[in-house]
């Protein structure tokens, strides 16, 4: 698959779920705060980040797969590392949010406060929303991998997060719902518990982007595949090195190989070639490759 191709498949994918994560924070926001639920209100403020994610990852795609310039010669996957880490900020900020309006409701029950009662409209909207959720997962997680865009997979975790969290949501909701005023505050409690599932994921995405952006090696599993292939190549005696890194969705490897001491320039320059076409071949597309020869001794 082409770049190109690559580039518009993760633009469909995203706007899809932003016009999904657009609805449902809508309907969330308007159901949980007529339906007197702040599990649910806090729960659209959650599907709002999520808008907010899409959007990002929207102007960012366009600019990863732009092709190699002569002010960033390794091309510009970066940006979508850059937009996983403004995903995780966005989601902490939002987690800050949810957790200091619902500690703010636990203390005035505490203190004699009748909280409201929700509506069972909020009941329902939270199992679709579960539905919903559990849908994105798979769609964005199989695009993901697909392109190889981190971004997208973080993305895709972020919608299963949001769905297994909703079980928090229906718990308060729905105790909150059918077993009277005594139990309201399992609505405000599970906004609590929201807010430390947000803060989870927004510490998954976040970690991933900060060693991609210090360029921390690609597993060691993927290295001696690379190193495998590397060693099958004709004239290749010995591999000196290979180093590698993540940048968006493209690995880079750069390889020092050692060649015969009598071989022509040329003839190391095939070695090279052939080096850079096996590893593609077995990586994909969206892989670059440097490779430098030295004399064997």
């Amino acid at each position: 698959m082409s770049q190109g191709k690559e580039a518009r498949q993760i633009r469909n994918t995203i706007l899809i779920g932003c016009l999904i994560n657009v609805t449902l924070t809508i309907v969330k926001l308007l159901t949980g705060y007529f339906g007197g639920s702040e599990a649910l209100v806090a729960d659209g403020f959650h599907a709002l980040g999520d808008t907010g994610s899409d959007i990002i990852m929207l102007g960012f795609v366009g600019l990863s797969f732009k092709k190699a310039s002569d002010r960033f010669t390794y091309g510009y996957g970066k940006f979508e590392t850059f937009a996983s880490l403004l995903i995780s900020c966005l989601l902490l900020f939002i987690a800050g949010h949810v957790m200091a309006e619902s500690v703010e409701s636990i203390e005035r029950y505490n203190e004699g406060a009748v909280l409201q009662h929700p509506d069972i409209w909020t009941v329902v909207v939270v199992i679709i929303s579960m539905a919903v959720k559990e849908f994105l997962f798979r769609f964005y997680r199989r695009t993901g991998k697909q392109t190889r865009s981190m971004a997208l997979v973080s993305s895709a975790w972020h919608h299963r997060i949001d769905a297994l969290t909703s079980i928090a949501t229906l718990i308060g909701v729905a105790g909150a719902h059918f077993l009277g005023s005594g139990w309201r505050i399992l609505d405000p409690a599970a906004s609590v518990l929201i807010a430390l599932f947000i803060i989870i994921q927004a510490i998954r995405i976040f970690l991933p982007s900060f060693f991609e952006l210090m360029e921390r090696s690609i597993p060691s599993h993927d290295i001696q595949e690379v190193s495998a292939i590397v060693s099958r190549v004709k004239g290749v005696r010995k591999i000196e090195c290979i180093k590698s890194r993540k940048s968006g969705p493209f690995l880079i490897f750069d390889v020092k190989v050692a060649i015969p001491a009598d071989m022509t320039i040329k003839e190391g320059g095939d070695i090279a070639i052939k080096i850079e076409d096996s590893i593609r071949e077995q990586s994909g597309s969206n892989v670059l490759v440097s490779v430098m020869t030295v004399p064997f001794e």
